[in-house]
């Protein structure tokens, strides 16, 4: 089976699983694991685990390139989902309730923002001088501390051209939602992949229907 299609069977039993308003979206998963391919990121911190959804399909996806996969969750219920939705793939998740509480010992090739949390700032302790910093959705806030953290970051929106599936929780009319990734120190590599998905991006917000139901004509900050 491909890839692809890998990814889509792990990520349906989120669609459909209790608490999942709050889920990423398919193309954010589907990037995600594109980058840990790519640039053979062994070591992942999620912020936020929340049900599942993300930690979840790549541990299914990817259980041969992830060596260290963690996370943050305090929520009751969340964690209690986490045991139930991983299944096996739980005993390769280390939780804690608070970034402050993960280990800086080794750090990490990939952390995923997916939520809230104070400590923030503790995340220049634990990604690798290479890392990259992914954020699921817009969280304007947490892009400004990062990328006042990380002075010569490059960051770009990953956006996507399909719209949510009509199974999803998600309205069907909407885009799948996208995904910011920050280069903290980019290498050439990372400029390379960087500035074709800017180029990418472009393209696609220049798609007609992509922006308020027609072509849009407005530059945009990409």
């Amino acid at each position: 089976m491909k890839n692809k299609q890998k990814l889509s069977r792990a990520y349906r039993k989120f669609e459909h699983a209790k608490g999942n308003q709050y889920i990423a979206s398919e193309f954010a998963v589907r990037k995600l694991a594109e980058l840990i391919t790519c640039f053979k990121s062994k070591r992942v911190l999620e912020v936020g685990l929340g049900i599942g959804s993300i930690s979840g399909s790549l541990l299914d996806l990817k259980k041969d390139h992830i060596k260290c996969y963690s996370g943050t969750e305090d929520n009751s219920y969340c964690l209690k989902a986490l045991n139930k939705n991983l299944g096996v793939n739980q005993s390769k998740l280390n939780i804690y309730s608070e970034i402050k509480e993960v280990p800086t010992d080794k750090k990490f090739d990939l952390v995923i923002i997916d939520g809230k949390d104070h400590n923030l700032r503790e995340i220049e302790k634990l990604v690798s001088p290479r890392g990259i910093i992914a954020i699921e959705g817009d969280r304007l806030p947490q892009q400004s501390i990062l990328e006042e953290m990380f002075p010569n970051n490059i960051v770009v929106h990953s956006i996507s051209l399909i719209k949510n599936s009509v199974k999803s929780p998600f309205p069907s009319d909407k885009w799948q939602g996208g995904l910011k990734i920050i280069f903290i120190s980019p290498c050439l590599k990372q400029r390379l992949w960087w500035l074709k998905e800017k180029i990418m991006t472009k393209i696609k917000y220049q798609y007609p229907g992509r922006h308020f139901g027609g072509k849009s004509s407005q530059k945009k900050k990409l």
